[in-house]
């Protein structure tokens, strides 16, 4: 879907900046997943995806015209364009599955830039079931 995303945290159904950006404005929600390596980032109060082989659970979605959520989306995601060094995430184009472990298509998905964070590897939360959901229930 040309029209579509993958959000695993605060974009997701439910959360702030869902209300903020896409409600209103998405079609379809798929529960699916995405391969990375999901963190909690403590200082910060939202998750990171970065490389890795674990199963990183959230919403495949359909949106009415992705290009004019971009300004918003890039945003609250402090992504600035393609290989900016100020980007705290950067687009990643990735194979989306569903629950059932089949491609379902490719979409953005944000991925986290340690590289600029220099409290990343003291105060990530590794989520080792990939659900920032379930994380932000349970806690």
């Amino acid at each position: 879907m040309e029209n579509a995303i993958f959000v695993y945290g605060s974009l997701m159904t439910g959360f702030w900046n869902y209300d903020k950006s896409l409600n209103g404005h998405v079609k379809q929600v798929i529960p699916a997943k995405v391969r990375g390596s999901l963190y909690h980032l403590a200082h910060k109060g939202y998750p990171a995806l970065i490389s890795g082989d674990d199963w990183v659970y959230g919403e495949y979605m359909e949106v009415n015209n992705l290009e004019d959520l971009k300004p918003i989306l890039n945003k609250i995601e402090s992504y600035y364009g393609p290989n900016d060094p100020r980007n705290e995430y950067n687009h990643i184009l990735m194979p989306i599955y569903n629950l059932e472990n089949e491609v379902i298509g490719q979409a953005p998905v944000y991925h986290y830039n340690a590289d600029l964070d220099v409290e990343f590897l003291n105060k990530r939360i590794y989520i080792p079931h990939g659900s920032w959901r379930q994380f932000m229930e349970e806690k």
